[in-house]
């Protein structure tokens, strides 16, 4: 599944590839196979911190709207965004509910 898939139902994990650190309350990520580091602001470190157990999107849409407050929407659109970074770094796994 690609990053342009990912979606509400999509399960999502990290990836075993990537190595991460917290550094001043934010997390640093690196992938060792691509040799390339992210700095994540907080709300990249909150989504980051809910991947380590797979999870749907929907459920992690749900936490974060409990813990943040945004516009109907931008929530939603900002975690989509993310995630397909993430996946197109190698950093999460994206799988569809059914497998």
């Amino acid at each position: 599944m690609s990053e342009a898939e990912i979606g509400r139902n999509s399960i999502v994990c990290q990836s075993g590839e990537a190595v991460a650190t917290e550094v001043n309350g934010e997390v640093v990520l690196m992938n060792l196979e691509r040799d390339r580091c992210h700095g994540l602001g907080s709300t990249g470190s909150a989504i980051w911190r809910r991947l380590r157990a797979p999870i749907q999107v929907a459920e992690l849409l749900t936490q974060l709207e409990a813990e943040y407050e945004a516009a109907p929407g931008e929530i939603e659109s900002d975690v989509l965004r993310t995630l397909g970074e993430f996946a197109a770094e190698g950093l999460i796994q994206v799988r569809a509910p059914s497998e």
